[in-house]
């Protein structure tokens, strides 16, 4: 095991030099001096099954001070009171307009679908897509619009505070982050090549020509990772990104619990590895080796793999320490929790791809979804964003 490790430490370095170069191009937007804007913003947000929080969601936005928005609020074929609580909000307030849609077309994931009909309604010149469970400070939009134009932006993403009620979903989360740091370098959204790219769902402002010549949600209409991979093609048409953190402004809770966090793993997990088999077990035996035995051989190995074990662990802690202070605001020490976070990880893997290869697809929101479609639709999309 001590070539394994020693090799693994060079690896950790280079993330890790990777990682402090990258973080530092990823600026706050609470920071923005927000200057009043003229411009209309259409606020787009599709909503199913969220009569627990699509109500404050739209109060927060229709608060929102020194910008001008409208917001269209699609209620996405709901069982619950969402289309009822929309409705009513829209009564009082003029700038909300409702929209419910109650079939949904064959070829399309439920929320690209509902998004691509609200945009087809906006008036502005700017539109924010949003998801139904987001809380925004009163000064979000005008300080996105006021980095928008002063920086001659297409396209602003930010990263919101992630609540999660447990210590095993703040566990997960900064796990999550941890991987999709060294794994998707977020940061390359802000850099002049056309290489790598970002979209967070939470917070999606572009402009309407932005959208449209990318080829609208349309171009992402079947994948379940619509907002990562709508930025990419952002990105890579030349257009001009920028991803910011926003933890002051913006709030979302993941998921309320850890059941719906493993079903909503279900829908992403296969999707964030490019439908790949071999590149899933490449992911659940890399953890595995890479964050779990150096806590193992620090205490079983010879002296020196307990050595090369105990250095390991002091890069993986650097690192994950540095993710989860950038992106979350959650206590420093949570860092101790890593090796059990990581085989929550390999669980939560290896559940989703057994039941997406026993169910031949994915569950989400009631409906299914063949893997053999997914994927190749994956292809195709790729294909085209080269």
């Amino acid at each position: 095991m001590f070539w394994v490790f020693f090799g693994l430490l060079f690896i950790w370095i280079i993330l890790l030099i990777d990682f402090l170069q990258g973080i530092r191009k990823i600026p706050k937007l609470e920071h923005t001096v927000p200057s009043q804007a003229s411009e209309l913003i259409s606020v787009i947000i599709a909503a199913k099954d969220e009569e627990t929080s699509i109500h404050e969601t739209l109060q927060n936005l229709a608060n929102q001070k020194d910008v001008r928005c409208e917001i269209i609020a699609v209620n996405d074929r709901s069982s619950d009171r969402t289309g009822e609580i929309i409705d009513k909000t829209a009564a009082l307030h003029s700038s909300i307009r409702a929209v419910h849609i109650d079939h949904l077309p064959e070829g399309w994931l439920g929320k690209n679908h509902a998004l691509k009909k609200g945009a087809e309604l906006a008036a502005g010149a700017y539109l924010l897509f949003t998801d139904a469970d987001i809380e925004f400070e009163e000064q979000t939009l005008v300080k996105a619009i006021t980095a928008m134009k002063a920086e001659e932006l297409d396209h602003l993403t930010a990263a919101p505070d992630l609540k999660a009620r447990s210590f095993a979903l703040r566990g997960l989360i900064s796990y999550f982050l941890f991987g999709f740091g060294y794994l998707k370098r977020p940061w390359t959204a802000n850099q002049e090549k056309r290489r790598g790219g970002m979209g967070i769902g939470a917070f999606q402002m572009m402009t309407k020509s932005c959208y449209q010549k990318t080829g609208t949600h349309e171009a992402v209409r079947f994948r379940p990772d619509d907002d990562l991979a709508l930025g990419q093609k952002i990105k890579a048409a030349g257009f001009r990104q920028k991803l910011v953190t926003a933890k002051q402004l913006l709030s979302v809770e993941w998921y309320p619990d850890f059941k719906s966090a493993l079903q909503g793993f279900e829908k992403n997990a296969f999707a964030g590895l490019n439908y790949s088999i071999p590149l899933s077990l490449f992911a659940l035996f890399g953890v595995l080796i890479s964050q779990v035995f150096p806590f193992i051989f620090v205490f079983l190995g010879s002296p020196s793999v307990q050595i090369i074990s105990a250095i390991n662990i002091l890069l993986l802690f650097c690192l994950y320490g540095l993710t989860t202070r950038s992106f979350t605001n959650y206590p420093w020490w949570m860092i101790f929790g890593l090796p059990f976070f990581a085989l929550l990880f390999i669980f939560m893997l290896a559940r989703a791809l057994i039941l997406t290869w026993i169910r031949g697809g994915i569950e989400w929101r009631g409906n299914r979804y063949s893997i053999k479609e997914l994927k190749q639709f994956f292809r195709n999309s790729e294909e085209d964003h080269r």
